[in-house]
């Protein structure tokens, strides 16, 4: 086997990785997988019945008809169209580091939005999602789908208002929903000054990949929460500096970090 054909075979290898861990995200959570777990059976079904039949006719118009690459323009049609305009769109095509100037800024209005509310000892609850989706703990949180800001934030965690108690949860720089109730985690906590708000941002970080924060009501101090560690008394540059390493292509390799400054 020469140089060339094993270059080759691992670019294969890396493309149908890159094309199935795609097709992976697009199903998890979404509706359309289901329906294409339903037709793919009915698709085993209605070819056995045919093949014992000896329909042979039948199973050409069946194989044209049910071709898979029919079946997935038909169930991922919106999938596809917002994938090719995202595609084309200038903001995929951008350089890498105007990309990352543009996450700077996001962090800068969550670090921004977080010192308002520790200041004004409103307690708070926000999950940053990244590849965890958090659908189950959405579907039954208030809807709000807006660009995330300072001033809404503020609004929403305003003692006197209905949305207040609860998380909100943010995907790709929009607030996608407010009042969420979390999972609260079980395990036993050692600082005693930590409520139930804390352990609802401590028990959704333990289930998923999502970037906690917590704002305590009583003391305006600021923790970060993910996987199993959570970092209490924030300031505000710690804050922006977590986040910043958090939300950026290698977020997962910083998880790590994290976790071992905290033991």
């Amino acid at each position: 086997m020469t140089v060339v054909e094993i270059l080759r075979a691992c670019f294969e290898i890396a493309v149908l990785w890159v094309l199935i861990y795609q097709l992976y995200r697009l199903l998890r959570g979404a509706r359309a997988g289901a329906i294409l777990a339903g037709l793919l059976a009915l698709v085993v079904v209605c070819f056995a019945v045919l093949e014992v039949t000896e329909a042979r006719v039948l199973q050409k118009i069946a194989a044209l008809i049910l071709s898979p690459g029919l079946l997935l323009v038909v169930i991922f049609q919106p999938e596809i169209r917002s994938a090719l305009a995202k595609f084309g769109s200038k903001r995929l095509i951008r350089p890498i580091f105007k990309q990352r100037e543009e996450k700077k800024d996001f962090v800068d209005k969550v670090v921004d939005s977080v010192q308002y509310l520790a200041s004004k000892r409103f307690g708070a609850l926000i999950c940053i999602c990244r590849n965890d989706k958090l659908h189950e703990v959405s579907q039954n949180a208030t809807k709000v789908d807006a660009l995330y800001s300072r001033e809404l934030i503020g609004t929403i965690f305003f003692p006197k208002t209905l949305l207040h108690d609860g998380a909100v949860i943010v995907d790709d720089e929009r607030i996608v929903c407010a009042a969420a109730i979390l999972p609260v985690s079980n395990r036993e906590l050692k600082d005693r000054s930590m409520g139930l708000r804390h352990r609802a941002g401590i028990g959704i970080a333990e289930s998923s990949d999502a970037v906690v924060i917590i704002v305590s009501e009583e003391t305006g101090c600021v923790s970060l929460a993910i996987g199993n560690a959570i970092l209490r008394d924030l300031s505000e540059d710690l804050l922006k500096d977590r986040l910043n390493k958090l939300l950026n292509t290698n977020a997962h390799a910083n998880d790590q970090d994290i976790e071992e400054n905290v033991r």
